[in-house]
């Protein structure tokens, strides 16, 4: 079991990560603002039938959550079937990652559902909005803390 989403109830994010721990495809458009489960809408254009599951919350803290779910997709190890890719997050290759991160990471498309999925659901509560203190005029938000990862402007858009 994937540990708990600061925040996180009963509703899209909860069944998508239930799907991906199953093995079942989950595809985040994060520009679109989509969420499929094997094909099947579960967010249209920002639109749900039903809850999001995760609370909004300020700045700073959506940051931090999306931040944790990152170190757990960079260090996660990679199942080699297609679904471990992001289009939007980097993370390290078999040979990058320690033996420790082999043996107890979590499996590459659980841990790329859950940070995506994340932060979808940051940008549609609206917990990181383009006009947010820390986004507002840039193109993209870089971490301090993990370079390689970036939040573009063009996600918060409504």
């Amino acid at each position: 079991m994937l540990p708990p989403i600061q925040g996180e109830g009963r509703g899209a994010c909860q069944l998508a990560l239930a799907a991906a721990e199953q093995g079942e495809r989950v595809i985040v458009d994060l520009v679109k603002h989509d969420l499929t489960i094997n094909g099947g809408a579960l967010i249209d254009n920002g639109c749900l039938a039903g809850e999001l599951g995760v609370e909004r919350t300020d700045e700073d803290t959506a940051l931090a959550m999306i931040e944790q779910a990152y170190v757990d997709y960079e260090r996660s190890v990679p199942m080699h079937d297609g679904r471990d890719e992001s289009r939007w997050f980097h993370a390290r290759s078999d040979d990058e990652l320690t033996d420790r991160e082999l043996a107890t990471g979590m499996e590459r498309p659980v841990a790329r559902t859950r940070l995506e999925v994340i932060t979808l659901a940051l940008i549609l509560n609206g917990s990181l909005t383009r006009h947010s203190p820390q986004m507002q005029g840039k193109w993209f938000w870089q971490s301090p803390n993990h370079p390689r990862l970036v939040i573009l402007t063009q996600w918060l858009e409504p």
